[in-house]
């Protein structure tokens, strides 16, 4: 049984807009981190970062089971390490 008020039985995945079209980007997975304030704090700078960088995006969010495999997108970490490497000029 999922517990829907455990931040960490949710999978959030980040869409982008490009152009006319929407891309997942990456996920905020639940299972990955160690308390539910660990998960709203990743959300939480995910809305202040897309904000910030004037990017527009969807979140759709949907409960996971601890027995589901990991989704392949990137991380929520890694695609806001990527973007950091991209603004610096840095090459990935």
């Amino acid at each position: 049984m999922i517990d829907v008020n455990d931040e960490r039985t949710w999978l959030r995945i980040v869409w982008i807009k490009q152009g006319d079209d929407w891309r997942a980007e990456f996920v905020i997975d639940g299972r990955e981190y160690v308390s539910s304030e660990a998960v709203q704090a990743a959300v939480q700078h995910t809305y202040e970062e897309l904000e910030r960088r004037r990017i527009p995006a969807e979140i759709e969010c949907s409960p996971v089971s601890p027995i589901e495999p990991l989704r392949e997108l990137p991380s929520s970490e890694e695609y806001w390490r990527q973007l950091a490497r991209d603004d610096s000029g840095e090459a990935g």
